[in-house]
């Protein structure tokens, strides 16, 4: 009877030198891969960190978005790709609280920008009037109350409020952005100008 592997068409000598192959180049190689154990292990501490900061801000934004009906989160990080958005503020060490932040900024784009016109119209009187019956006026109520406590910079919160707020009315991102800073700057002014009277009042016998 044939031998099984030359009858599956490789020869004898190939057969004989397969051990000495493995023996010769197999072997050398497992070694030098685990000679490399600290990168591997550099590797895998790398992705523990990145999901640990995934986990926080998904908690993060679990919070944020809780007052939504239920399932509005998973959907809405589905259509929107925030993955990017994450990876960018680990990359950039952005304090987690923070980047669950911008990235409850661009899913409220994708809330209020998936609304139909009559629905807007129905969200911005519900804005106006405190009216919690209506869910999305109630689910971004809810995410100012919990973005005031998250301890992140007031810049931020002002920026979702601006955000919400410029969709609402159709604006574009860019004048969005442009209310947005022309609002810091006002804010800015505003504290200069309480400063400087105070400073006044102090020494005004000085200078009268």
């Amino acid at each position: 009877m044939a031998d099984r592997g030359v009858a599956r068409g490789y020869s004898a000598t190939a057969l004989a030198g397969a051990p000495k192959l493995q023996a010769a180049s197999g072997v050398p190689k497992l070694h030098a891969s685990w000679g490399d154990g600290h990168m591997f292990q550099a590797f895998i501490k790398k992705r523990a960190t990145n999901r640990a900061y995934k986990r926080a801000v998904d908690d993060c934004l679990a919070v944020l978005f809780c007052g939504f009906p239920n399932g509005s989160l998973p959907s809405l990080k589905q259509r929107a790709g925030n993955s990017g958005l994450v990876r960018r503020g680990q990359a950039e060490g952005t304090d987690v609280r923070a980047c669950s932040m911008q990235v409850a900024v661009l899913l409220s784009r994708k809330i209020i920008g998936s609304l139909s016109k009559q629905e807007r119209q129905e969200l911005t009187r519900a804005f106006l009037r405190n009216d919690a019956s209506n869910p999305i006026y109630k689910g971004f109520k809810y995410m100012f109350q919990v973005a005031e406590q998250l301890n992140v910079s007031p810049a931020l919160v002002s920026y979702l409020n601006t955000e919400v707020a410029g969709q609402l009315r159709g604006m574009s991102q860019e004048a969005i952005f442009n209310s947005w800073v022309e609002a810091q700057i006002g804010g800015v002014i505003g504290k200069l100008r309480e400063l400087c009277l105070e400073e006044a009042e102090l020494k005004r016998d000085l200078w009268q």
